[in-house]
């Protein structure tokens, strides 16, 4: 046991040196990561998760999610062996973006309203990319955002549900059969706490993030995605600029803006790409968990619903778009303009002046 404990420090260690070498030798290539994954987390990951990251720890601090269990709770237990509270965080994470369902099933697990396996499990289910990105990331790559938005929810709603029927048999076993009933208390330093909150959270997801575009920059450098698009371009038929955006997006699913505008067949890879979440979004719930909580069911879970998600939009994309057939001499051709990353700067600036504000608050009422 010691000797396999020293190994694995001893492998870390080597890890570590050698990313660290990377880049030291290739610094053009991580400031260019860097650059990118700023820019990804002021123009899509902050504008899309900050508020959902706030509402859902008011939500679940103020009893809201325990007083909806309530209403919740029978259609709950009929249909997914989940009781009120838990079924009112499955909807909400379907909506609300990747980690936060993560982040209200750890503080349902640290009260003691769920084990440590139902945890394990709903993690895997309570995981939606949420409209915010979907819109604001993914459906504005294809002709028709609205209508391209609406099938990637749905797709990726149905093969959430369809997981969750399917897990239902495990839950049901540990299900308490009655509602958890709690009052709702709203404070206004609840709701001081539940942002500073959600800014720590969001701090520890841009970072993975920069990190993860870093680490693309580099295997870019080094010509592995490249190599794997090549694989991949040759294994299914699409264009190399196709195939290399979704290994990026395998990475972080962030990168999915970069697939080909316009390609409408690249919908069902786009679909299974956000239901998977990327090995990004695991490293945030990694973060979130700290430990506590194993990702091993939650990532075969994602694996599953991503080739869902594929299968129903592949299946429905014909459905979608009948009729929506566009002349490309048609098209008027306009210069891009990307979100402006102004509104997430100050957003951060107010957030750390609630930080220094509420510490010296709470320093007072010491003194």
């Amino acid at each position: 046991m010691i000797i396999m404990k020293k190994t694995k420090s001893f492998i870390a260690a080597v890890m570590l040196i050698i990313a660290a070498a990377a880049c030291i030798f290739n610094a053009d290539a991580v400031k260019a990561g860097t650059v990118c994954g700023i820019e990804r987390c002021l123009t899509t990951v902050i504008p899309s998760l900050y508020a959902m990251m706030a509402v859902s720890g008011l939500l679940l601090h103020s009893g809201t999610v325990s007083a909806a269990g309530k209403f919740l709770h029978k259609a709950g237990r009929l249909f997914f062996g989940m009781d009120g509270d838990i079924f009112a965080v499955f909807l909400f994470s379907n909506i609300a973006g990747y980690p936060v369902g993560a982040k209200m099933l750890l503080s349902l697990y640290r009260s003691g309203r769920i084990s440590r396996r139902d945890a394990e499990l709903l993690t895997g289910i309570c995981f939606g990319a949420g409209p915010a990105f979907v819109f604001g990331c993914a459906a504005g790559l294809f002709y028709s955002p609205a209508s391209a938005g609406l099938l990637l929810i749905l797709s990726c709603t149905a093969s959430n549900v369809i997981l969750a029927f399917a897990v239902s048999f495990f839950l049901r076993k540990h299900g308490n059969g009655r509602p958890h009933t709690a009052g709702v208390r709203l404070r206004a330093d609840m709701l001081a706490d539940c942002v500073s909150a959600a800014g720590r959270s969001m701090g520890e997801i841009c970072f993975a993030v920069a990190a993860f575009a870093v680490i693309s920059s580099l295997l870019e450098c080094f010509g592995i995605i490249p190599a794997a698009a090549e694989l991949l371009s040759s294994a299914t038929g699409r264009d190399l600029s196709s195939a290399k955006g979704i290994i990026g997006s395998v990475i972080d699913v962030t990168a999915v803006s970069s697939l080909p505008c316009g390609n409408m067949t690249l919908l069902p890879p786009a679909a299974g790409l956000v239901s998977f979440g990327g090995l990004c979004v695991f490293m945030q719930l990694s973060a979130i968990y700290r430990g506590e909580l194993s990702l091993a069911p939650a990532f075969l879970l994602r694996i599953c619903a991503s080739a869902l998600s594929f299968g129903i939009c592949r299946v429905l994309l014909p459905h979608f778009f009948v009729g929506k057939t566009v002349c490309a001499a048609a098209m008027r051709s306009q210069l891009h303009r990307g979100a402006s990353p102004v509104p997430s700067v100050l957003l951060i600036l107010m957030t750390v002046m609630l930080f220094a504000e509420y510490s010296r608050i709470k320093k007072s009422h010491r003194s």
